[in-house]
């Protein structure tokens, strides 16, 4: 008895209150639709590659704090697990995307991490029916106890990132948080799919006298199978005299469908942090709309993602000295002409070397570690009341100056 119910636990994840329903033998009333489901929409299917597939495409890097600078860590074995080859037969993309996907669904996405001692061997992406956590009695000092595909296991091996979460185990995707809207969006999918594939048009049998049941019944029948969607069925109707067909005038919600499907597939977009306008943007605006939506949609995400890998790859003893990070700068750099006047002014202003930018541009170093400074300058000390000017290689002191003056 129990590993059916456990069984329906596995095949479907049920919000608390279906689970209540299930086990009080009370049918379930929700509206929450499934992965599938919600991906078939067209705009929530967009909205989850945007987002997961940007964040997927992002190297992650390695740093270590240096006294009072960081520099990039790139010979960690760890930066293979997480760049090229997880250990799983999912690689390093699809393993991030996966993760990020059920995060922004489901609410969570875990990976178990194999170990050997304290060394990472494997990364290994789980799916959310597999995981069953259970949480701990106190409410102040949390814990849970992790059963992956019923064995248990050590939470710290668990990587976990979660969304909307108040506990830090479990998370709310959009799929329950939203359950309503894309309920909505999958009927009206399915109503266009059911008119279009039928392929006739609504409305009504009139008949001039009174059917007998059985000829009422065999219209019935007919009439049902017409206007199936099976794609085999060429039946013709062919009406007896005396029977006409009228069709209906469009309904409310035939005439508003294409309206609300537009403002539907907003909302989503908006639901998910991105400018709705980045799909169909002219090419005059289209840096900035994607540039606000990377902000918007894709940061979060990618910040959730780093603190998970600080949290459970690095040791405790390299906590404050290290942090991986994703790379952003390639989708954060905006369009050629803004990038290169930002340049010029850091070059010019003397916070920026050549060869940095040639690095930040994946150029080969020249060799110039000259910084460039501006001989007009005046440089002023306020604590010691002096000046220097470089092009004449001259000193004064404005205080003395002030008194000299005066006297």
């Amino acid at each position: 008895m129990f590993e059916n119910l456990f069984s329906r636990f596995r095949e479907k994840r049920y919000t608390e209150a279906e689970v209540a329903s299930i086990l009080s033998g009370q049918p379930i009333i929700s509206s929450r639709i499934s992965r599938a489901q919600a991906l078939n929409i067209p705009a929530v299917g967009t909205a989850i590659n945007f987002i997961a597939g940007t964040v997927a495409s992002l190297p992650v890097r390695l740093y270590k704090h240096e006294a009072d600078r960081v520099e990039e860590v790139s010979d960690d074995y760890r930066l293979k697990l997480l760049n090229d080859d997880t250990g799983d037969l999912m690689d390093a993309e699809q393993f991030r995307k996966a993760l990020v996907t059920d995060m922004l669904l489901e609410g969570a996405g875990y990976a178990y991490i194999d170990k050997s001692g304290n060394r990472i061997t494997g990364l290994y992406y789980v799916e959310g029916q597999y995981v069953n956590l259970v949480d701990g009695a106190d409410k102040i000092k949390k814990s849970v106890d992790v059963y992956l595909n019923g064995k248990k296991v050590r939470d710290f091996d668990v990587l976990r990132i979660t969304k909307d979460t108040i506990d830090g185990i479990h998370g709310i995707g959009v799929l329950d948080s939203h359950s309503l809207l894309f309920s909505t969006m999958y009927n009206a999918l399915k109503y266009e799919n059911t008119a279009v594939a039928s392929g006739t048009k609504r409305g009504f049998l009139k008949s001039a006298r009174r059917l007998e049941k059985q000829m009422l019944d065999d219209l019935k029948a007919a009439w049902r199978k017409l206007t199936s969607t099976d794609s085999e069925n060429n039946d013709v109707l062919v009406l007896n005299e005396g029977i006409s067909f009228e069709p209906t005038q469009s309904t409310a919600t035939e005439t508003q469908l294409n309206d609300l499907k537009k403002t539907n597939n907003e909302l989503v977009y908006n639901l998910f942090g991105i400018n709705s306008a980045l799909f169909n943007a002219s090419p005059t605006n289209m840096d900035g709309i994607y540039l606000n939506s990377i902000k918007t949609a894709v940061l979060p995400v990618v910040e959730a993602l780093n603190t998970a890998l600080n949290k459970f790859l690095l040791l405790e003893k390299e906590k404050g000295a290290y942090f991986f990070a994703l790379d952003t700068s390639e989708i954060l750099k905006g369009n050629v002409k803004d990038r290169y006047a930002a340049y010029d002014t850091g070059i010019k202003s003397g916070w920026l070397q050549v060869d940095e930018v040639r690095k930040i541009e994946k150029m080969a170093p020249i060799g110039f570690d000259f910084m460039k400074l501006s001989l007009a300058d005046v440089f002023y000390n306020p604590k010691t009341k002096e000046i220097f000017v470089p092009n004449t290689n001259g000193t004064g002191n404005i205080a003395k100056a002030g008194k000299e003056g005066n006297e």
